[in-house]
């Protein structure tokens, strides 16, 4: 599943971006639920760390464990790296 979001990603942030939102919309959702799901189940075991309250989406527990000082933000950072080489402004730190 984390591999789907990772190949979905760089599509579905064209609707953040702007541009020919309408035609990417449906991937956009598709890869939103497939966030959400990855995060609680796939993506928590991963990490060995369980989203927090408001932490929806995988890029939501980013912006958190980026700043770890163990193997989870080492993994966070990277990941980050790769989100923000499509979209610049998406995860901050």
């Amino acid at each position: 599943m984390s591999i789907l979001l990772a190949l979905l990603y760089p599509i579905a942030v064209q609707y953040e971006r702007g541009g020919l939102w309408r035609v990417v919309m449906p991937i956009t959702l598709v890869t939103l639920a497939i966030d959400v799901i990855a995060n609680f189940t796939e993506l928590a075991l991963l990490t060995w760390d369980y989203p927090r309250v408001g932490e929806y989406t995988f890029s939501d527990r980013l912006l958190r464990l980026q700043h770890n000082e163990d193997w989870r933000g080492v993994i966070a950072r990277v990941v980050v790296r790769y989100c923000n080489f499509f979209y610049a402004t998406h995860i901050r730190g």
